[in-house]
Parts: structure tokens; C-alpha cells; sequence
């Protein structure tokens, strides 16, 4: 899964942070839910509002085992 820019104090203001690509081979495309321009909203129950992208960039870099992801599609 790869993440559309956004996020909190972005360049083009503060907007959700959107899915921009479900790999087909990667973990989001087996599952089989997740879609391109869903909007993410919690990564295992921790709110992303108000973060920069690059802080949920490391939340999913250090998220082991099971994920549980709250979309908006």
C-alpha cells in the first residue's frame, strides 16, 4: 500500500491522508478491501487526525502482526 501525500502541514493544506496504491502483491491487495482513494483513519485504533504524513509513514513502517486499518471509502 502506498499513501497519497497529505496529512497534517501539507503543501497543500491539511487533508486526509488517502490511499494511492494497493500493490498486488502486498498484504492490503490479498485482504482484498482496501482501494485506491479510500481514506485512512486509524492504523490498531490510533487516530491519525492532525499528523504529518510522514509520522503515519512511520506508524505503518513500525506496525507488526496484524493491522487493523478504519477507512473512509
Amino acid at each position: 500500500m502506498n499513501l497519497q501525500l497529505g496529512g497534517y502541514g501539507s503543501q497543500q493544506g491539511d487533508l486526509p491522508i488517502y490511499i494511492k496504491t494497493v500493490f498486488d502483491k502486498g498484504a492490503a491487495a490479498k485482504e482484498g478491501t482496501l482501494r485506491r482513494g479510500d481514506q485512512l483513519l486509524t492504523i490498531n485504533d490510533q487516530s491519525l487526525k492532525g499528523l504529518y504524513h510522514h509520522e503515519v509513514v512511520e506508524i505503518l513502517k513500525k506496525t507488526e502482526g496484524k493491522v487493523t486499518l478504519t477507512v473512509l471509502s
